[in-house]
């Protein structure tokens, strides 16, 4: 039983890194649970038997990204004693994930399917994948590496620089080789940090 619970689940896993692509590369038009068992070598039945229908196939992937970017960041500061620098971690964790799944990252950030609209248990999900930054942040507020503000707001400030950082490298906006992009990244982290910094505090660079 073990062992087919655990088939099932790469098989899942496989359809749904398998569906990202599709997706990514030739649009949602494409993106039809009787191609996507023709390019896995699956037949249709247990696609369906997966998923249900497109929209359970959607979800699935949502649930999936988020499930991989809260694994990440959870997993990203254990052991880092410094607040600053387990924060930094953080941030060098969420653009490594995104990196990593690409084909994920448009259905959980943008609306490649405008049809698609996330069930609670995907939104959950998002929601949870948030948390550890903010409770990175409010780490730091606690021992006074950084301050003002409250924490929620400001996990949203060093979200939104890393997000667009991430998403502008993703749509080949960021130029220069990896290391390059990687430096410009770090920057941004930096530079981001600055205004909840105490005086004369200066930044920690994060972890590579």
């Amino acid at each position: 039983m073990a062992a087919v619970k655990a088939h099932t689940a790469d098989l899942a896993t496989r359809l749904v890194d398998e569906a990202g692509r599709v997706l990514s590369e030739e649009g949602a038009v494409s993106l039809t649970l009787r191609r996507l068992a023709g390019r896995t070598g699956t037949s249709t039945m247990a696609v369906y038997t997966l998923f249900g229908d497109k929209q359970g196939l959607l979800a699935a992937m949502y649930r999936e990204g988020y499930a991989r970017l809260g694994a990440a960041l959870d997993a990203a500061a254990l052991g880092v004693d410094d607040p600053l620098t387990a924060l930094a971690t953080l941030g060098m964790a969420y653009r490594e994930t995104a990196l990593a799944n690409p084909h994920l990252y448009d259905l959980m950030f943008g609306r490649p399917v405008p049809s698609f609209e996330p069930d609670p248990e995907a939104k959950a999900v998002a929601d949870a994948s948030y948390r550890p930054l903010v409770a990175a942040v409010q780490r730091c507020l606690a021992t006074g590496a950084l301050v003002g503000g409250d924490a929620e707001r400001t996990a949203l400030h060093l979200w939104a620089v890393s997000h667009g950082m991430v998403s502008l490298e993703l749509a080949g906006h960021i130029q220069g080789d990896a290391a390059q992009r990687a430096a410009l990244y770090t920057d941004a982290l930096i530079y981001a940090s600055v205004p909840f910094l105490p005086p004369e505090q200066p930044p920690s660079p994060p972890r590579r």
